[in-house]
């Protein structure tokens, strides 16, 4: 009995050593369609590199992608969390063009995951459960790439993918800032305003949903733990007040948790904005940009978060 207990511990702490692993890499090709159509909104794609891979977590092949300035250097970091659950909102050539394109473009290296289960990959998303590994071990897959500099990385996501960050931000301390746009930050509500999450989503993907309801929902509720969510990473929240998928009550609430323990914040709720903050994009991608350059770049100094001032 103790040679076998001897020998998962050892399989256990196997997989846990290879995690972040890239396993396989290839060029992802952006066609002309999508360059053309992406001419005006990110116009230094030609000076992009993407590719996609598939590297381990929990000892699963997970699929992820790599956008990187095709120029040598060292380069700050961005990891970048979809949205959307399953099939739904997962990275495809277009949007790895547009939303990782457009932050290296900024002179970044950005990786994202496709959550397990999804586009290939092993085993099934748990929709902010164990697959919250697959986001945390997007670090060493950097720590693999030449070009990053993996003492200068940041997070982000929006909607599903605010939540990822929130929780990355409980488990890690390593990341110099993040940023939420739209992020699901309170499950209770969520369900609440939208009961089809729960019957097409938590129910699905949530382990063992309804027996453990409760809990199921709070390990997805930043607005529950705010104080865990590490106080050296300065996060920009942002939120459409026309947002009918992700109500930007989450978003208030949860500023409002991190106001009171004064983690550094900045909150931008743009007026008749929607899900996807459409009417102020470009406004959102130069918030975006002007917070990572300032904490993730250029590793400027935390705020000073006790009152001051004449």
């Amino acid at each position: 009995m103790k040679k076998l207990l001897l020998l998962l511990l050892l399989i256990g702490s196997t997989a846990c050593a290879q995690d972040g692993k890239i396993i396989s890499k290839e060029a992802l090709v952006v066609s002309d369609s999508i360059r053309t159509r992406l001419a005006e909104s990110v116009p230094e794609l030609d000076a992009i590199q993407f590719s996609k891979i598939t590297y381990l977590s929990d000892g699963l092949k997970v699929t992820g992608y790599i956008a990187e300035p095709k120029k040598e250097g060292k380069y700050p970091c961005i990891i970048s969390n979809r949205g959307g659950n399953r099939e739904f909102g997962e990275w495809n050539p277009l949007s790895v063009a547009f939303f990782m394109g457009k932050m290296a473009s900024w002179g970044y290296v950005v990786v994202a995951s496709q959550y397990r289960g999804n586009d290939g990959g092993e085993g099934i998303e748990q929709f902010g459960g164990d697959d919250i590994n697959d986001v945390l071990n997007l670090m060493p897959v950097l720590e693999q790439l030449p070009k990053a500099d993996t003492a200068r990385i940041g997070i982000e996501g929006g909607s599903r993918g605010g939540m990822m960050t929130y929780l990355a931000m409980k488990e890690s301390c390593r990341f110099k800032a993040a940023a939420a746009i739209a992020g699901m930050a309170d499950a209770h509500l969520s369900i609440k305003n939208r009961p089809e999450m729960e019957k097409h989503v938590f129910s699905e993907l949530a382990p063992n949903y309804w027996a453990d309801k409760e809990n199921q929902l709070n390990i997805r509720s930043a607005v529950l733990w705010a104080d865990k969510m590490c106080k050296t990473t300065p996060l920009l929240v942002m939120h459409g007040s026309a947002d009918w998928r992700v109500s930007a009550e989450e978003s208030l609430s949860l500023v409002s948790q991190l106001y009171k323990y004064k983690h550094p914040t900045r909150f931008i709720l743009f007026e008749g904005a929607d899900h996807g903050i459409r009417e102020y994009r470009e406004d959102m991608f130069q918030a975006m940009k002007n917070h990572f350059d300032r904490y993730v770049r250029d590793e400027s100094p935390l705020p000073n978060m006790e009152p001051h001032g004449r």
